[in-house]
C-alpha cells in the first residue's frame, strides 16, 4: 500500500531478476561470453576459464528513508548442468556454481580466486566482504554422473552450502550475480559448458524503521563501501 508519509509503496515485496541460458565451447581465448554471460580470466591468465553473469536491481529506498527486510532468497534454475569431464587423473573434474544477491557489487576475479583454489566464500572470515552485504549466497560443487555413461557431461549436485546474511538494508541497489567456475588442469579446445536459464527471487517487507536504527544502518553500510 501507499504509505502517505513515505510516498512509496510499503508492505510485501518481490524482486524478480531473470539470467539467460549459458552455453560455450572452450577456444584459444578460453570460454566465449554468451548471452548476458561474461567470460572472465584471474591471476594474471590471458585465458578465460569462468564465467559470470551480473545484474542489478534498483529498490529506490533512499528517497523516502526505507529498509528492505528480506524473508526469503533464492534461486529458480530448472534445468541440467553440462561440461565436458577432463581427461586422464585430472585432480579438479568439477565445476563450481556460486549464486549471490549482494548490496555491493562484488569483484568476481577475487571471489573466483578466493573460492578456488582458496575454499573461502564472500563475507566469510578472511574475505573483504562482510557477512551483512551478503543477503543470499549459496555454494554448489557439480561433478560428472557416471550412471549416465563415462562420456557423460551432465552434472550432478555433490555438495552445496549456504553463505547468505538475510540482512535488511536501506541501499537503493542490490547486486545478483552468478559464477560458473570449471576446474581443469587440462583444458582443451571444444570443451563444453552449459548452465540453464535462472530466475533470482527475493520475497520480504518494505518498512519505514525509527530514526536512529535507520541512520545507523545507513553509516554501517557507507563505512563497508568505504573499505572496499
Amino acid at each position: 500500500m501507499a504509505d502517505e508519509k513515505t510516498r512509496a509503496l510499503t508492505g510485501p515485496r518481490q524482486l524478480k531478476s531473470m539470467v539467460s541460458t549459458y552455453t560455450g565451447s572452450y577456444g584459444p581465448e578460453g570460454f566465449p561470453s554468451y548471452g548476458n554471460w561474461t567470460s572472465i580470466a584471474i591471476s594474471g591468465s590471458p585465458v578465460k576459464t569462468s564465467v559470470y553473469s551480473e545484474t542489478c536491481i534498483d529498490i529506490n529506498l533512499s528517497l523516502d528513508r526505507l529498509t528492505f527486510f528480506p524473508e526469503s532468497c533464492f534461486l529458480q534454475d530448472p534445468g541440467i548442468y553440462y561440461r565436458t569431464a577432463s581427461v586422464g587423473a585430472d585432480p579438479a573434474n568439477d565445476l563450481i556454481v556460486l549464486d549471490i544477491v549482494s548490496t555491493k557489487k562484488l569483484n568476481v576475479s577475487e571471489v573466483i580466486e578466493n573460492v578456488s583454489p582458496g575454499n573461502l566464500m564472500p563475507g566469510m572470515i578472511g574475505s573483504l566482504d562482510d557477512f551483512n552485504q551478503i543477503i543470499m549466497g549459496t555454494f554448489r560443487l557439480m561433478s560428472q554422473n557416471l550412471n549416465f555413461g563415462s562420456q557423460a557431461t551432465i552434472q550432478q549436485v555433490m555438495s552445496m552450502g549456504d553463505f547468505s546474511s538475510a540482512s535488511a538494508f536501506a541501499q537503493d541497489n542490490l547486486w545478483l550475480t552468478r559464477i560458473l567456475i570449471p576446474r581443469s588442469s587440462n583444458f582443451d579446445d571444444g570443451y563444453f559448458l552449459a548452465a540453464p536459464s535462472s530466475r533470482f527471487i527475493i520475497q520480504g517487507l518494505i518498512g519505514k524503521e525509527e530514526e536512529l536504527p535507520y541512520m545507523m544502518r545507513l553509516k554501517n553500510s557507507y563505512e563497508l563501501l568505504e573499505k572496499a
